[in-house]
């Protein structure tokens, strides 16, 4: 509930990281397997609740549609042909992928895509997302950074991230259920915890004001690299 209450509050802040948050710090406790069913319905509820605000829902589907359509299945395929495959290496997935993301980011790496190239690339973020979510639970990367490089505005950017973070969930959920992997244990402690989730939302959106972004986002990414180094390492 804990680890709940600090992702709620992190992703009501920045807009992003329950996931990452949750699945990195009940994953260097209890295992990856046990941490993927935990987050399913407090990151399902709570990026709806985001991705229903901002009024720009239709032109969002439109544009980025393909993409959405293509992450369930390659969800099932990361999920089913590495995931399964291989359980224990998937902490040192998740550690890299934690540790990557940091590193762009205190680097301030920005990146700028042509409108030409879209088309293109935006079926191949959907399969890298689905791949990435499938293997590690986690829906930042590169789902993120792409938004980013095309230019959004911030309103269709935290919209679009929770539209993407809850049609990747839905497809986690999905898969771990046809898989057996999601227990009615876990799906009663992952329902409860949608409280402490909420509850840390709203109070990470108060907090939001009185706080630097760039200042909090920094520390967010240091946090993030040093659980992705202990996993890396402990995996």
């Amino acid at each position: 509930m804990l680890v709940f209450l600090l992702a709620g509050g992190v992703k009501g802040v920045v807009g992003l990281g329950l996931p990452t948050v949750a699945v990195a710090l009940l994953s260097a406790t209890f295992g990856i397997e046990a941490a993927l069913p935990l987050l399913v319905i407090p990151s399902f509820v709570t990026n709806v609740w985001q991705g229903a605000i901002g009024g720009h829902a239709a032109a969002l589907f439109r544009r980025f549609g393909i993409a959405l359509a293509i992450v369930p299945v390659t969800t099932w395929v990361g999920y089913h042909y590495v995931f399964v495959a291989a359980p224990d290496a998937m902490e040192r997935v998740l550690g890299a992928v934690l540790l990557f993301y940091a590193a762009l980011g205190l680097r301030s790496a920005r990146f700028r895509v042509p409108s030409r190239a879209e088309a293109v690339l935006t079926p191949a973020v959907g399969i890298v997302n689905g791949l990435v979510t499938g293997v590690t639970g986690t829906f930042v990367v590169p789902i993120v950074m792409y938004l980013e490089a095309l230019g959004l505005d911030r309103d269709q950017l935290v919209q679009m991230m929770g539209i993407a973070f809850s049609v990747s969930t839905a497809a986690l959920a999905v898969v771990l259920v046809l898989h057996g992997a999601y227990r009615l244990e876990a799906g009663y402690v992952s329902a409860v915890a949608v409280l402490p989730a909420i509850a840390g939302m709203v109070a990470g959106a108060r907090l939001r004001v009185r706080l630097t972004p760039a200042a909090f986002r920094k520390w967010l990414l240091v946090a993030l690299a040093l659980l992705g180094l202990k996993l890396l390492v402990a995996g």
